[in-house]
């Protein structure tokens, strides 16, 4: 057996805290429906795909990749009720201040959101009590326990450093104008990175702790920015085409695509800072 890696540790524990953190929201989550308790679960769920990505060397990328999938299933899950509590909050602040021709429309399309995130929740509750959720469990909990097949060889550094190089390629190659999507996938990237650097903090320092509040604080903006997009697309599917409904829907979009200008505009400006604290952070790993 090869001596131990100083980055095995830190992994090993990082799973084990966050697939306890994944048990104890579920109850909390089953009893009460709080967006709360929704939230922190899928923070355990996204945290647990970061750390499972920087052990493809430890335990083998088939093992690895297989896990992080069934993450991504229950993520999905978990996202779809997250989406319609956060449509429901921000329609529900926005329609008060809309003119009151809308109001019965406004009213109408209120009850479509409370029907479609009762639906919603009933179906996380499928999703919790089926045998895939349970057998994603059971892995997971085996999973720390398995002898590294490769302990000499895991650098948490090294792979914060990676997350950050494909960031900040990817952040480069963006046209002028990038759509909504591409947007979408520079946040997905920050998030890597965000909680590949916390994995590495020992190592980097206060660098990474200033690298990590940049990429939160970017990954907030782009997050505001793609739930206007994901309202905008709910709106689109629901109201239907009579002119009162339709003139609600126009109101509603005109407010966000005004907000999403400022987020996009905001992510460009951010975007230098964190570039530079990605390079104090990295430069000298990558």
């Amino acid at each position: 057996m090869p001596p131990r890696s100083p980055g095995i540790e830190p992994l090993l524990t990082a799973l084990q805290v966050q697939v306890e953190a994944l048990q104890a929201r579920e109850p909390e989550l089953r009893a009460s429906r709080d967006p709360e308790d929704l939230r922190r679960m899928r923070v355990a769920v996204r945290r647990l795909r970061a750390t499972l990505r920087a052990s493809r060397s430890l335990f083998g990328r088939s093992a690895v990749d297989g896990l992080r999938d069934e993450l991504g299933w229950l993520g999905t899950a978990l996202g779809r009720v997250r989406d319609l509590d956060m449509v429901g909050a921000s329609v529900a602040a926005e329609l008060g201040s809309l003119e009151s021709s809308t109001r019965r429309e406004s009213r109408a399309l209120l009850r479509r959101l409370d029907a479609d995130r009762d639906r919603a929740w009933d179906r996380l509750h499928v999703v919790l009590d089926g045998a895939r959720y349970a057998r994603l469990l059971r892995r997971l909990k085996m999973l720390p326990g398995r002898t590294p097949r490769r302990a000499a060889d895991v650098s948490l550094a090294e792979a914060a450093a990676a997350e950050w190089t494909t960031l900040r390629r990817a952040v480069k190659h963006l046209p002028g104008h990038p759509s909504a999507a591409e947007l979408h996938e520079i946040r997905i990237r920050v998030k890597r990175s965000r909680y590949a650097a916390e994995l590495a903090r020992a190592a980097g320092g206060r660098r990474a702790e200033k690298f990590i509040d940049q990429a939160k604080a970017i990954q907030d903006i782009l997050g505001e920015h793609q739930d206007g997009v994901v309202i905008e697309e709910y709106l689109h599917d629901v109201i239907d085409r009579r002119e009162a409904a339709h003139a609600l829907e126009e109101q509603l979009v005109r407010r966000l695509r005004k907000r999403r200008t400022k987020t996009r505009a905001a992510f460009f400006h951010e975007w230098p800072r964190l570039a530079r604290r990605g390079r104090k952070a990295w430069a000298t790993t990558a």
